[in-house]
């Protein structure tokens, strides 16, 4: 047996940003399995109101976030950085997916910093939008792409770079967390 309880980088800041987010005073708890083999959830937000609990599961897939090279063609548009997530099934087990980058926002800095300093790019899915999303991930000639990307230059403009056949640039700032926090609390909430 492991004496020792641990969790990723990723879904320790997405509880964070959840708590503050979805704050106690509310009635919202955030949970966190303590088996790391629990299978689709990496993270619950329980909500208690008149007596009653109800409770969403969340799937956090992350990515590295990597500088933005100059272009190969005049005219291209490039991103100051980007986002590789692999291809994944989408678990039944969660709610909402999230998929998240976490960069630094001044590359050039030269002193130091505290772990506040860096930010994350997070995007919020239903569980239908992530198998949707997941169906029409595909390369230009029309096959399952194997990857799928984002590109930004600050997280409030998000679009897809990789996964989209048309490579239109697909705009998903729409789905970010801040933006749609909403979703969870409407899942949470209990009729009278």
């Amino acid at each position: 047996m492991d004496p020792i309880f641990t969790l990723q980088w990723p879904e320790f800041l997405l509880a964070n940003r959840l708590q503050k987010l979805l704050p106690k005073k509310d009635g919202y708890s955030i949970l966190i399995p303590t088996s790391r083999q629990e299978k689709g959830i990496d993270l619950a937000v329980l909500k208690k109101s008149q007596g009653q609990n109800r409770v969403v599961t969340l799937q956090i897939k992350a990515s590295r976030t990597y500088f933005g090279k100059p272009p190969k063609r005049e005219g291209t548009k490039t991103f100051s950085f980007y986002t590789w997530f692999n291809r994944f099934d989408v678990p039944e087990e969660a709610d909402f997916i999230l998929l998240s980058g976490m960069y630094a926002p001044d590359t050039g800095r030269t002193k130091p910093v505290t772990a506040k300093w860096y930010r994350d790019c997070t995007l919020l899915f239903t569980n239908d939008e992530m198998k949707r999303f997941m169906q029409n991930c595909l390369t230009v000639g029309g096959k399952p792409d194997k990857m799928f990307s984002f590109g930004f230059d600050d997280p409030s403009a998000v679009f897809q770079t990789r996964g989209d056949r048309e490579r239109k640039l697909k705009p998903f700032s729409g789905l970010l967390l801040d933006k749609r926090i909403k979703l969870i609390q409407e899942a949470l909430e209990i009729s009278a």
